[in-house]
């Protein structure tokens, strides 16, 4: 992965915790990163032109901008925060993810973060699915619990790898995956692990044929090179491979439980076209952590 010199951060609407912020800065202690703060208004009753003459609605537009970036500077004067490491913008967007995903271009970013809010295990807005799909650049989800506050969760970190194909794009995704996990468990200080779901649907017990063990064994066996020769620059122990037999989203859910992994890094699909794909939404439904989104 890259050196990170340049993360944006979507803040979340005033009166909440700000757990992206929390995460950005965190990271740019490290990292020395510039920290982009973004603050998103919109609001319908400034479009109705047929409600509200054109003075109105510009004035109302103006005020909502003015409030929401006296709000933006108190948080920075709260928080102690030096204004000459960090950059703000309080932005008039209704298509977040379309603003960000040309931000990611035009300042060459090398990360976005924002926080997610979970309600029983789910992702809570449409929003968080439009960024990891739209932006080019890797997307970091912060995790928050139904409560407001962060999972108290380890520093390690949990680079999930796709064994099921070994064409170009594929590898350089795994890799792409391994590298950022490498990177991130550096910053955190923690360690890194790797989880290679061997994919194995229990409907299949029910004809008698195979086993979740047998299959385990077979995949194993014709994988495990392949594993070895990608994890080798990375020095991570045998004890911290994990190669679970299952549904993908939920072993590495079970994974990241089991491995207390405060970070799971995931890929987004191989294709090309910046979409995600069954497995890896499943993963992002289900891990109690923060997310990274990474891109072949």
């Amino acid at each position: 992965m890259k050196s990170l010199k340049t993360i944006l951060v979507v803040l979340d609407k005033p009166k909440h915790p700000q757990s992206a912020l929390d995460k950005a800065l965190q990271i740019a202690g490290k990292t020395g990163a510039h920290l982009h703060l973004t603050s998103f208004c919109w609001h319908a009753m400034c479009e109705q032109n047929d409600v509200f003459d054109v003075h109105q609605r510009r004035s109302m537009k103006k005020e909502i901008l003015r409030a929401r970036e006296e709000w933006l500077w108190q948080l920075i004067r709260d928080r102690k925060l030096n204004a000459a490491d960090i950059t703000v913008e309080v932005v008039w967007a209704r298509d977040i993810a379309d603003w960000v995903a040309s931000e990611a271009v035009k300042r060459k970013l090398s990360l976005v973060i924002k926080s997610v809010h979970r309600s029983n295990r789910l992702l809570h807005t449409s929003l968080d699915w439009q960024l990891l799909r739209s932006v080019p650049v890797p997307v970091l989800l912060a995790g928050v619990t139904s409560s407001g506050k962060r999972p108290a969760l380890g520093k390690d970190v949990l680079a999930t790898v796709d064994l099921r194909h070994n064409d170009r794009k594929h590898r350089t995704l795994n890799l792409r995956v391994l590298d950022a996990a490498a990177r991130f468990a550096e910053i955190s200080g923690g360690r890194m692990h790797c989880v290679a779901v061997v994919e194995y649907s229990k409907a299949l017990d029910e004809l008698d044929l195979i086993t979740a063990r047998r299959v385990r064994k077979d995949v194993i066996g014709k994988t495990q090179d392949l594993l070895a020769a990608m994890l080798e620059p990375y020095d991570v122990a045998k004890t911290r491979i994990h190669r679970p037999a299952g549904k993908v989203g939920q072993m590495v859910a079970e994974t990241a439980r089991k491995t207390r992994a405060g970070l799971v890094v995931v890929g987004s699909s191989a294709s090309g076209n910046r979409l995600l794909g069954g497995a890896a939404e499943k993963i992002l439904e289900r891990v109690p952590g923060d997310l990274l989104v990474v891109h072949p």
